[in-house]
């Protein structure tokens, strides 16, 4: 039951996937709103020859295996984004809800054989939304150098989903699950209540990037920038979006030394921060409390 319910969230993740990549991030203008109606027209084209799609070779994953990666008209490469996506996505929808369950402590069997209360699956499916959110903001920002504002307002509405069901279903999970850093937020955070600590983590992340938009005069960081930590501080809330924060920059600053040493870039060149605030965040979520188990124990030797 649980195998055979995981095949299909990962068959329907990856469907969604095709979706998500062909509609937001393929098609995405950075002069129109994410959502505007001419990325939704029009059924999909190869992007060399124009030639419409038709279903064959539209079937996630299979239809680039069988193709080689190739149209079958014009016979010139696809990108290895389109699998990459459909892949991740379906990881995402089916391998997100079953890390939570055992993280909440939801009963899997139950999750699974349809019979655990409404607000779990609403709850479940509003952190898988996020993910995918964070997995399409990525691929923008990499290829465009700008967060588009329907994500905050997106992020924001996540969030306070997720604080709502936690403050009316919290004594339902496990102690210590209102962090991912578990029993390490009550070190780490000046607040203990769910609304509390996404309020501060808001706050926190918000000032500490306008602070470095202030110092750099713009240059190290993005007005963008700031918003993001804003609305994914209301999502993961305090001390997590401490952690993402700090993972983010290690990130960014192996990438970027790295693109440096290879003249790929130089110092002035700029380099989208996004792609690695989202790698923080998912660290945080799924290595987080490890991550802190590591670093206090190392003063314990």
């Amino acid at each position: 039951m649980i195998i055979l319910g995981i095949f299909i969230l990962f068959c329907f993740g990856t469907a969604l996937g095709s979706f998500l990549n062909n509609v937001f991030i393929a098609r995405y203008d950075p002069e129109q709103s994410l959502f505007s109606p001419a990325h939704f027209m029009g059924r999909s084209r190869c992007p060399h020859c124009k030639k419409t799609l038709s279903a064959s070779e539209l079937v996630p994953l299979l239809s680039f295996i069988f193709l080689r990666g190739k149209c079958a008209s014009c016979k010139k490469k696809i990108s290895f984004q389109y699998p990459l996506v459909e892949f991740v996505s379906g990881y995402i929808v089916a391998g997100v809800p079953f890390f939570l369950t055992k993280f909440y402590g939801i009963s899997l069997l139950a999750f699974f054989s349809l019979a655990a209360p409404v607000w779990q699956y609403f709850f479940l499916g509003v952190w898988t939304i996020v993910f995918l959110g964070l997995l399409v903001m990525f691929l923008i920002d990499m290829k465009h150098y700008i967060i588009p504002d329907e994500f905050h307002v997106f992020f924001i509405v996540c969030g306070a989903c997720i604080a709502l069901i936690y403050a009316f279903h919290g004594n339902d999970f496990f102690p210590f699950r209102e962090s991912f850093l578990q029993n390490y937020a009550l070190i780490l955070s000046p607040f203990q209540g769910i609304i509390s600590r996404r309020f501060f983590g808001a706050i926190v992340g918000g000032l500490f990037f306008a602070v470095l938009f202030a110092l750099s005069r713009g240059r190290g960081m993005g007005m963008g920038d700031i918003k993001l930590a804003v609305s994914s501080g209301v999502v993961f809330g305090w001390p997590d979006i401490g952690l993402a924060i700090f993972l983010s920059f290690i990130f960014g600053g192996i990438w970027a030394l790295g693109l440096f040493f290879r003249g790929v870039k130089t110092m002035k060149d700029k380099v989208p921060f996004a792609p690695f605030f989202v790698c923080g965040l998912v660290a945080t979520v799924f290595f987080g409390h490890a991550l802190m188990s590591w670093y206090f124990s190392v003063f314990r030797l």
